[in-house]
């Protein structure tokens, strides 16, 4: 079995960035970066000192490994302009099937990294789980060793649990940080700075991993303070919105905890 040692990237945003330097730190070498836009393509291109294209079917066959950080909705479109054919090619996607990559290679898979990039945040992907998948036992362990030179976390996932675990990461990562958008609204209004909470959010965080998050819950919804939870809903009155969301949340914590319970 040939290991994976030349890398081309299918995508230039945050995700593809990140496992550019990945690859690059671990020995490997990215050869070539694709992007739809000329600006993206380029600066992640001049970083890594290699080629860059901005039409898919300009990408060159014979890489080790074809990584499609795209969208989800680009997925489809750019990988059947790919002029390759049995080389492995991946995407990065946590939702869709392995199956999406049907028809642009022979040999297909995913690798899923499970964490939230930034282009302007450093990530070591030692520490971000990585979860694999392909469509045959041999592209699983070529696959496998490559992610396994990345980071200490791999996993080998089907693509119905991957899913699941897509959708607990939303709830894990992405709605939390819209309420967390919401708090620093709360407070701007009377000039406090969000940095207030950073520690609350901290040990919220470390919390919920060392004790489980149903343990840790803790406020007036889990206490069932019917007095305090009617205050915030009132100084809520003159958003909503804000405020149907606050009821949910209360009322589904009250259900959890409180058999039967709700405002």
């Amino acid at each position: 079995m040939s290991k994976i040692n030349n890398v081309t990237l299918v995508g230039a945003g945050n995700v593809a960035a990140h496992l550019a330097m990945a690859v690059v730190n671990s020995g490997m070498n990215v050869v070539q970066v694709y992007s739809r836009s000329n600006r993206s393509a380029s600066m992640l291109a001049g970083k890594l000192n290699v080629p860059f294209c901005t039409d898919p079917q300009q990408v060159s066959p014979g890489s080790d490994l074809y990584i499609l950080a795209l969208s989800d909705d680009a997925i489809t479109e750019i990988s059947s302009l790919l002029p390759i054919t049995d080389e492995l090619a991946v995407h990065t996607s946590g939702s869709l099937d392995l199956n999406i990559l049907n028809g642009t290679s022979e040999n297909t898979g995913v690798f899923y990294p499970l964490q939230t990039f930034s282009k302007n945040r450093d990530i070591s992907l030692r520490n971000v789980p990585v979860c694999i998948e392909t469509n045959s036992p041999e592209n699983t362990e070529k696959l496998a060793d490559f992610a396994a030179a990345l980071s200490d976390k791999v996993y080998c996932f089907p693509s119905e649990k991957r899913k699941i675990l897509h959708l607990a990461a939303v709830f894990a990562c992405n709605f939390p940080n819209f309420l967390f958008s919401v708090s620093e609204d709360l407070l701007a209004l009377k000039n406090i700075p969000f940095d207030i909470l950073a520690p609350l959010i901290q040990e919220t965080a470390a919390k919920a991993v060392a004790v489980s998050p149903a343990a840790a819950q803790t406020g007036p919804a889990i206490r069932n303070d019917i007095q305090t939870i009617g205050a915030h809903l009132d100084l809520l009155h003159n958003e909503p919105a804000i405020r149907d969301l606050y009821k949910i949340i209360t009322e589904m914590i009250i259900r959890k905890h409180h058999q039967n319970g709700s405002l």
